[in-house]
């Protein structure tokens, strides 16, 4: 049986999917009064009692699920308000410790035959714990409801080893670029961004996903089918609205959550979503005009009201889900600086008082960040302590692998933090109706995104965002690819650097060359997204090895800015370049917007202009070559029309090889190096337009700065995930010799040293 999507399941699949996550559509969602097969009864009258304590085994394996459960009474209206009544359990540790655990109310659900799941049993209440160690555990439960407190007597179960468990994953104490579990095991986050989508989807694609090695995933747990209350849903209910918590979607994100248990696979929790809060603030509970409290969403960052709000619905999330291993994470933001009259003083604020609310409150001290839509960030907030790791987004870039690794390194290097790409792709306008698929059928960027950060020092590979695409075999295979190269690597026991290569040549004689370089900047996106830095940078320096310098300042939007004012967008960019020879450069124009007036691309080499040309509203890319004579030259690229387009560029007869062209990446310690080399051709740039790549000839590749001794490589191809061969190397004087096959589009090395010292050349 093919389980794997093909390109005709897939547009299928799409739609089906879109129809299931619509709320309306599913009996479940109607928890509104009415039959009781379907209404949720969140209100209580009487005096505060708790029932009997049933707990689901007197023996849990340790970081294996504890749950407690258990009737209440009281006097409450909403039973997610912890004013109104607030449930916590204190667990005594065999070591004498003790911990405050919140508890929370709960609906049973079960799936039924029409894709859909509906209501089992009347409500409860709960406990969900984890034993980190063996021996008695003995807890009891407290209730506040008005003036009252109750405790309950304790109870007790034991902690024992039942299976080998790593721990909580955290942020290594050894190399804190990486990350590792309690018990100090390394690990390598292989990684998608499979952040909204359905349950039902979910339980089918997250076997699959495993299969190949992927271990990572960012779940919004306020969007979509495990939206738990930001939106409001087209069903009223009692848990529904402004302060509370769907009762039907915290089911399925348990059964999602209980499936990462299982399967390995680690999430960060996404807790807001800046899409609420721009084309969805109309259905936004917040929203006044929905029975909140908030006039715009401006106010959500400020607001006194609201980030009280905020800290009952953490508060839940945490005592719902704060147990489980299969949490990495607590992501305050998809998109922070997305949010309308995004302000960095109160965004910077907001973030610290939420991320030390939750600090207080969660017994198991899960990772603690956020997430900028705009690949730069904010450096107010990616400084703070509260932001543990560092994660950014960025869309539409043609040749990510040159984009990914330049931030990468700019981050881990300036904030000495974790950095992950949390969404990377194609973008969302001008699609084709094929969609993502048929703009790269080959998955070029995600291929792309998947290995630069990796060999650039991130925490995991980049995390592609489209989700409707992920389910596909040419993806899991290159996952597939990944995963045997960073098996049981230890990237948090180690200090890596990037691989320093002597030289690459051809190993059978052939004459040098001048090859092209190909570079493109990145696409900020509104006025904070531009950087003061980037917008004063008058001129970029092309070196003769092909380097952009300043390169993290280099941008890839050219906007027309007339008329507007503190603008930091550019109309222009300037390079000096030295060409050796007679060359060409190509300017690359795409997304070209705001066409009204018409978008005008004009080029000029030492100040005459030799191009200029109308830019149409084409769905994808358009290229333009100039020739340039040979010598020292300064190219200013302009929009000099209306509207912006984004921009890429290629020098042609530019750096002066030796041998194959490739580009070489890597890392390296002192057991350990690993390289992705690429065709330079082989990106979503070239592929959109219509530009091919030839296959590149053997060639002998020198490394320096390796530790002498013999080591064992293994050579894999990174888009069938082949292990092409495996074979004994030396390093000697602390140079390494690495014969490398013939390359269509790209291979990676694993080179770990089996001897120290070595036997020589």
């Amino acid at each position: 049986m093919n389980l794997f999507f093909t390109p005709e399941r897939l547009t299928l699949t799409a739609i089906v999917l879109l129809v299931a996550a619509i709320p309306s559509f599913s009996p479940s969602a109607l928890c509104q009064d009415g039959p009781d097969n379907i209404y949720v009864v969140l209100r209580s009258e009487g005096e505060l009692k708790i029932g009997e304590i049933l707990i689901n085994s007197e023996k849990i394996g340790l970081y294996e699920k504890f749950e407690a459960s258990f009737s209440l009474e009281g006097d409450w209206e909403n039973p997610f308000d912890p004013e109104q009544i607030k449930v916590d359990a204190r667990f005594y540790s065999p070591d004498g410790k003790q911990l405050l655990v919140p508890g929370f109310f709960y609906q049973e659900y079960r799936n039924n035959s029409y894709r859909s799941i509906e209501k089992v049993g009347k409500p409860e209440w709960k406990i969900r714990f984890t034993p980190v160690m063996e021996g008695e555990y003995k807890f009891e439960i407290i209730a506040k409801n008005k003036d009252r407190e109750i405790i309950s007597r304790q109870k007790s179960f034991t902690g024992v080893s039942f299976n080998v468990t790593h721990g909580f994953l955290k942020i290594s104490k050894t190399n804190p670029l990486y990350f590792e579990f309690e018990d100090g095991q390394p690990f390598f986050a292989v990684a998608v961004d499979n952040a909204v989508n359905n349950y039902f989807n979910y339980m089918k694609i997250y076997p699959r996903f495993a299969e190949t090695g992927g271990n990572y995933n960012r779940l919004f747990i306020m969007s979509g089918d495990l939206d738990l209350g930001e939106e409001i849903r087209p069903s009223a209910g009692p848990d529904r609205g402004l302060g509370k918590i769907n009762l039907d979607a915290s089911w399925k994100l348990d059964r999602v959550i209980e499936m990462g248990e299982m399967l390995g696979i680690y999430h960060q929790m996404c807790m807001t979503n800046q899409y609420n809060f721009n084309l969805g603030w109309k259905y936004n509970v917040f929203n006044k005009e929905n029975g909140g409290i908030l006039e715009s969403p401006k106010e959500y960052f400020t607001s006194e009201e609201s980030m009280k709000y905020l800290e009952k619905r953490f508060r839940y999330v945490i005592a719902r889900w704060g147990y489980s291993t299969a949490v990495f994470s607590w992501n305050l933001w998809n998109e922070y600086s997305a949010q309308p009259g995004f302000e960095v003083n109160a965004a910077v604020a907001w973030h610290q008082r939420m991320a030390r609310y939750i600090s207080l409150i969660d017994p198991f001290g899960h990772v603690i960040h956020t997430n900028d839509g705009r690949l730069n960030g904010v450096d107010e907030i990616s400084a703070l302590p509260e932001t543990e790791i560092i994660t950014t987004n960025t869309y539409g870039i043609k040749n990510i692998a040159d984009v990914s690794e330049v931030w990468t390194k700019k981050f881990i290097t300036r904030f000495k933090k974790p950095y992950m790409l949390a969404e990377f792709g194609i973008g969302h306008s001008n699609l084709p109706p094929g969609g993502y698929g048929e703009v790269d059928p080959e998955k070029r960027m995600i291929h792309d995104g998947l290995w630069s950060p990796l060999m650039s020092g991130s925490a995991g590979t980049g995390m592609p965002w489209e989700w409707i695409w992920l389910d596909n075999r040419i993806v899991y295979t290159f996952l597939k690819a990944v995963s045997k190269v960073v098996e049981d690597v230890p990237f948090s026991k180690y200090d890596w650097t990037p691989v320093s290569v002597t030289s690459f040549k051809f190993k059978k004689s052939q004459p040098s060359y001048y090859a092209d370089v190909v570079f493109e900047g990145w696409n900020p996106t509104g006025n904070y997204g531009m950087p003061k830095e980037a917008a004063e940078q008058k001129i970029f320096n092309i070196t003769g090895n092909g380097r952009v310098e300043p390169n993290e300042y280099l941008h890839s939007r050219l906007v027309d800015t007339t008329g507007r004012k503190n603008s930091r967008s550019v109309p222009s960019v300037a390079f000096k370049v030295e060409y050796p020879v007679k060359g060409e450069f190509v300017v690359f124009a795409s997304d070209v917007r705001n066409v009204n007036p018409v978008v005008k691309l004009r080029v000029s080499v030492d100040g005459k202009e030799v191009l200029n040309k109308d830019l149409l509203p084409k769905p994808f890319l358009q290229y333009f070559p100039v020739n340039v004579p040979g010598g020292s030259h300064t190219i200013i690229v302009e929009n000099a029309g209306g509207g912006s387009f984004q921009t890429a560029f290629e020098l042609r007869n530019y750096k002066l090889k030796e041998g194959p062209d490739l580009e070489v990446r890597g890392l390296q310690s002192d057991d350990y190096i690993l390289l992705w080399i690429k065709n330079q051709k082989y990106t979503l740039l070239h592929e959109l337009a219509g530009i091919g790549f030839s296959q590149q000839p053997e060639g002998v590749l020198e490394l320096k700065n390796v530790a002498d001794g013999s080591w064992m490589a293994e050579w894999v191809n990174t888009i069938d995930a082949r292990v092409l061969k495996t074979e004994l190397v030396q390093s000697k004087g602390g140079r390494m010799i690495l014969n490398t096959p013939a390359v269509n589009e790209s291979i990676a090395v694993r080179l770990l040293q089996i001897c120290a010292g070595g036997v020589g050349f």
